[in-house]
């Protein structure tokens, strides 16, 4: 227990996993927490007795799916580990921490989404307001390092929601610096980061600081890396890792979409449970993790730039054209695999046989698809990105072929995992290994030969090894040079020198054998160590060679187009249509529309039209197909134009942060009051029904003058949908807004919506019908139906809100349209209700709605 204290000592943050046998034991109140996080039995160690202390614990061979449970926890897991083998030393065995596992540093291939990267993310806060922050991502599963350095926490907020990081460490410029002053920062990213840990370090980065200084990013940027690093190589106790993807990330270099965009517009994950219902899953057709993973990243980081946009459509167009070939092509990009973290696997130290013999499957399989794209034609080299002579590393395939099984196992005891042919000495021993069996068969009859004892049996036990068994009648027989061993109820069991000898040629050529394979794949694997970053660029390419490939196959399927991307101020989208929403309505089903937006033209689009007409459809389809196209991709329409934009800005759907204590109308305002802050004139807005979440004139106040400021002072593209008709005659005192609406019909007493947007504003919002639709009773409909008329009677003149900017709309302006009002007030105040019987109260109502009825609202 001293070692355990010892561990927990220098990891009072950790819980300790300590190796006893075959088990991993906590002690302790990591044994409590443990215990009700896993829902593991909860027993003692010196049950009883004063120094009682709680215990848990996990089979060693199943830990990590228990250590995946508790990193998803946001725990810290420390692994003692025995440090020599028990059967060779005398008294304690030696046990040390070896690894400090984080969700951060997390490298098990099988408790880690594949197909998106593992970010640990280090947060750097400039010492004085106005310095900037630093940011870096480090994913050691894919030997990936990307730095920033931001001007500003939204910056910050957007990369970090773009990144979903598993794990983030926060820290200031000075190391000294108050945690109080942090806060703010932590509470930000917690919102954008919701269940990710968050941890404040003072860690000044040591030597890391060395690994980055030529970097040529800024300052802060460069010490967030160097944090990152310093808590990686001390959860690995030191030892080195690969870093050989080291890139800058600049937030001006793609388009900004920020989270609450992101969550609005369903790109990578779904509002709703269903993986499938998102952006992502619509466009991956990707049949490498590592292609999956790089697809995924240019969806959330679309780019601005139209030469680099143009040539990844180039790429898609080439795969596009190759037709029949793209199946060919699928299946090997297929066969490829996981070469990137594979090479990492290696090269930490974590790699298996199995690793290795799908790292010869993908080098082999990477050599025919290079051969394959190469029939595409001379430049399809070129334009798919390739250098002019890909690596394949085919010094290292062959040797992988020459040395490998057909199917080498995970664990090498399990099975060969070399040729007998790779290794004279190994063939041998392998010989022998497996031809053991045969000759004490052999034996065996030689014995009964020589003796004339034909019950005499050659057998083998785990306590006794092997042994001549012979019976009671037949131990006159038994020459006497044998040993006895052992005496049975059925006879005797002897042994001999000539059974010694061949028990111990075949025992040890297993353990030879065992030995000599493990001394061949330490070797094979420090060579493939040695090729890793070679291996690491080709798996980069082939990434490349996936996405273009997966585009090519949605655009081939659905009927996708190249759209022009261009640096004009223009939006023009013909029969455009909503990728995700097509794809459940079946093909030929979907209603398309068109768009023309032009900075300083006709920019503002106000919306109108019934509930259920899909008017947050074509907000959204429009946003999409923008992001489509600035990923490079082709885009769901017949034709399209794309200015660049510079961010997209979405206010879409209802919903409340119940935790953070904040309403559905305050989120609203936030996101509003963020799309105000940071639209510019090459934005691309999407509003749906702002101001609707509070009453109803200042609802109307709020979204005039949204929509107002976007049209007049940022000159935006902008989407306004809206169900204030007031709104509509915005459009008559501005020359660059227009009035759009979603068409719906009515046919023998059922509204029928077209879903085709038109110009003009909409003469009503159908609600009512829609209530129906949705199952609300008859009798509540027709109450609703009664109040409606008398509510847009009696409505307040629409010149109120137009006249001037200072105008401001009466909540009680409705008096002023009813000018008997007055009168029954009057008559009310004078009605005695103790004297008022029920049959003169029906009298009295009678006359008043004689004589107040025709004075109704006009």
């Amino acid at each position: 227990m001293l070692q355990h204290a010892a561990a927990k000592t220098a990891h009072p943050d950790c819980i300790v996993f300590f190796r006893l046998g075959d088990f991993y034991e906590m002690f302790g109140d990591d044994a409590v927490l443990a215990s009700g996080e896993l829902g593991l039995t909860l027993t003692s160690r010196n049950k009883g007795k004063p120094d009682e202390i709680p215990m848990a614990g996990v089979p060693h061979h199943a830990a990590h799916g228990y250590i995946a449970r508790l990193l998803a926890k946001g725990h810290k897991v420390a692994i003692c580990e025995q440090l020599a083998d028990p059967a060779t030393v005398r008294g304690i065995v030696p046990r040390d921490v070896v690894r400090v596992i984080t969700p951060g540093t997390w490298t098990e291939a099988d408790q880690l989404g594949e197909r998106e990267n593992s970010w640990l993310c280090s947060v750097v806060v400039g010492a004085e307001p106005g310095h900037g922050v630093g940011l870096a991502l480090l994913d050691l599963t894919t030997a990936e390092l990307l730095v920033a350095g931001l001007a500003d926490a939204s910056e910050l907020l957007a990369e970090v929601s773009r990144a979903a990081p598993r794990e983030i460490l926060l820290s200031s410029e000075l190391t000294s610096a108050d945690a109080a002053a942090l806060v703010p920062v932590r509470s930000a990213l917690s919102e954008v980061a919701r269940g990710t840990p968050i941890r404040l370090v003072e860690s000044a980065a040591g030597d890391a600081l060395a690994d980055v200084e030529g970097l040529d990013a800024p300052p802060l940027g460069r010490l967030a890396a160097a944090r990152a690093l310093g808590y990686a190589r001390a959860c690995y106790k030191q030892r080195d890792f690969p870093v050989w993807r080291l890139g800058l990330l600049r937030a001006s270099a793609a388009l900004g979409i920020d989270r609450a965009t992101s969550l609005h517009l369903d790109l990578a994950t779904s509002s709703s449970d269903d993986p499938s219902a998102c952006l992502l899953a619509v466009i991956d057709r990707t049949h490498s993790p590592a292609g999956a993973r790089l697809l995924r990243r240019r969806l959330l980081a679309p780019l601005i730039d139209v030469a680099t946009i143009r040539r990844r459509q180039d790429q898609v167009e080439a795969l596009l054209e190759a037709g029949r070939l793209r199946k060919e092509l699928g299946s090997l990009l297929g066969e490829v695999g996981d070469l990137e973290r594979i090479v990492v696997r290696v090269s930490l130290g974590e790699a298996n046989p199995r690793d290795l013999g799908l790292l010869r499957r993908g080098l082999l399989a990477a050599g025919r698809l290079v051969d394959l794209l190469g029939t595409l034609g001379p430049d399809a080299g070129r334009v798919l990105g390739l250098p002019s002579a890909v690596d394949l590393v085919p010094e290292l395939c062959q040797h992988l072929v020459r040395a490998l099984v057909e199917r080498p196992l995970a664990q090498a005891k399990d099975s060969a995992t070399f040729l007998p042919s790779y290794d004279a000495e190994l063939g041998v021993l392998g010989e022998l290994r497996t031809s053991g069996s045969e000759r004490m068969v052999a034996l065996e009859v030689a014995l009964r030969e020589r003796t004339g004892i034909s019950s005499l049996r050659v057998r083998f036990t785990r306590v006794f090894g092997w042994y001549v068994e012979v019976s009671r009648t037949h131990q006159a027989k038994v020459p006497a040079d044998w040993r006895r061993k052992q005496t049975v109820a059925g006879g005797e069991r002897f042994t001999l020198a000539e059974l010694d000898d061949l028990a111990a040629e075949i025992l040890g050529a297993e353990e030879r054998f065992r030995a000599r394979e493990q001394e061949l794949l330490a070797a094979l694997l420090l060579e493939v160590s040695l090729h890793g970053e070679r291996i690491h660029r080709l798996a980069a390419t082939l990434a490349t060679i996936d996405v273009a490939a997966s585009l090519s196959e949605v655009a081939a399927e659905f009927g996708y187009v190249r759209p022009l991307v261009d640096d004009s101020a223009e939006l023009v989208i013909q029969d455009g249509r909503h990728p995700l929403v097509e794809r459940r309505a079946g093909l030929g089903r979907f209603v398309p529309n068109d768009v023309l937006l032009r900075v300083g033209h006709e920019h503002l689009w106000i919306i109108s039209g019934p509930n259920m007409a899909g008017k947050s459809t074509f907000l959204r389809q429009v946003a999409l197909i923008v992001i489509l196209a600035q990923m490079g991709a082709y885009v769901p329409a017949a034709a399209a134009r794309i200015g660049i934009v510079d961010r997209v800005l979405s206010r879409v759907g209802a919903s409340d942060n119940l935790a953070g204590g904040e309403s559905t109308f305050m989120v609203e305002m936030r996101e509003t009051a963020t799309i105000l802050r940071n639209a510019t004139s090459r934005s691309l807005v999407i509003l749906d029904e702002v101001g609707r979440g509070t009453s109803t004139y200042d609802g109307l106040a709020i979204a005039w003058a949204v929509a107002e400021h976007l049209d007049q002072v940022v000159r935006s593209r902008t989407l306004f949908a809206t169900h204030y008709h007031e709104l509509t005659e915005l459009a008559g005192s501005s020359a660059t807004a227009t009035n759009h609406c979603v068409s719906a019909r009515e046919h023998q007493g059922e509204v029928v919506f077209l879903h085709r947007v038109v110009a003009g504003a909409a003469s009503r919002s159908y609600g009512i019908e829609v209530a129906r639709l949705a199952g609300v009773p008859e009798l509540v409909l027709s109450r609703a139906r009664a109040l409606l008329t008398t509510f847009e009677g009696s409505a307040p003149a629409r010149s109120l809100a137009l006249e001037a900017p200072s105008a401001q709309l009466d909540l009680f302006a409705a008096r002023a349209a009813h000018p008997g009002l007055a009168e029954l007030e009057a008559a009310l105040g004078a009605v005695d209700l103790d004297r008022l019987t029920g049959l003169e109260a029906l009298q009295l109502l009678a006359n008043w709605q004689k004589q107040f009825g025709r004075r109704g609202p006009a």
